[in-house]
């Protein structure tokens, strides 16, 4: 996890329970490492992003059957590629602040992948040596801008990246558990809830482009600058297809979760009167609610596969 101790400081660590974490000696790690742990145990204030300033955030689009169904559409031959802001990123706790020209917010929770190092033109079997590890993405979505609706919604000419890059629309965390752990992270449970009310319930073996494909394609021609991040898609479960279609509102809380790695957990800021300047409010949470706890023993030496 990556967290402001209770001096203000920015650390990296492994999570102990009881809002404490193990230091790391280096936060660097490959996809065959893990994170070598300190012996110095600090208490935590709150969590940040488990990855610091992103250059990309992609996204995936069309990735689960069920969602594809849900909406209408075709299954894509390929990953349906599209980019969201640099600024869209955001940390578990931060508002997800919805501004006035977004009439239509939703929730997509998603795995994310993080690269370890610049790729470029990889293989299916290489993939995962760009890979550092996987963390949990909401890639908030502004429908009214990604398609016309009975002459309500101006939508963007077909286009979906402005729709999904408003800043704080893509929430990271709450933390960063290697490849060396995960594999491939295919069989992790996935679910959303808002408000405590379970939205999405799926399993990452379900997305239609796994991991190493996905890697694979954006990687196409293209370099891949270390740390970027690559949330693969959502299943059913939208507010868009919901019966009739349900919206974020001002103070809703929203949850995504993903098994052996933790909850992300952020409120939402409709402030439409102020047109998204209401900053970015945190949220306050049992840190014990949201992340698993490392298994470190207590050595020096140890080891650990989540930070």
């Amino acid at each position: 996890i990556r967290f402001v101790d209770t001096a203000g400081e920015v650390r990296v660590g492994a999570y102990l329970g009881g809002s404490r974490a193990r230091l790391v000696v280096s936060a660097e790690a490959t996809a065959d490492k893990v994170w070598e742990l300190s012996e110095e145990v600090v208490a935590i204030k709150y969590l940040v992003s488990p990855v610091e300033a992103p250059p990309y955030v992609l996204g995936i689009g069309l990735n689960y059957l069920d969602h594809i169904n849900a909406t209408g559409s075709d299954a894509p031959n390929t990953p349906a590629v599209f980019f969201k802001g640099s600024h869209s990123h955001i940390g578990p706790g931060e508002a997800i602040v919805i501004p006035a020209i977004s009439t239509l917010p939703d929730y997509e929770g998603e795995l994310a992948v993080v690269f370890s190092k610049d790729c470029k033109d990889v293989s299916e079997d290489e993939a995962l040596d760009c890979v550092a590890g996987y963390t949990v993405c909401d890639d908030v979505s502004a429908r009214c801008l990604q398609e016309e609706k009975n002459g309500t919604c101006p939508g963007n000419g077909g286009q979906y990246s402005f729709s999904k890059s408003f800043d704080t629309h893509a929430p990271l965390g709450p933390s960063l558990v290697s490849t060396a752990a995960l594999g491939d992270a295919s069989g992790l449970g996935l679910r959303t809830a808002v408000n405590g009310d379970l939205r999405q319930s799926s399993n990452t073996s379900n997305l239609i482009f796994n991991i190493k494909q996905i890697v694979s394609f954006v990687s196409s021609g293209t370099t891949i600058p270390k740390n970027t991040v690559i949330c693969t898609g959502t299943p059913d479960g939208v507010g868009d297809t919901m019966d009739p279609p349900t919206y974020l509102q001002d103070g809703d809380v929203v949850d995504v979760t993903i098994d052996r790695i933790g909850t992300l957990r952020n409120p939402v800021s409709r402030p439409a009167d102020k047109r998204g300047k209401l900053g970015r409010t945190r949220l306050d949470f049992n840190l014990d609610d949201l992340l698993p706890v490392a298994a470190t023993p207590a050595s020096a030496s140890s080891s650990s596969s989540a930070k």
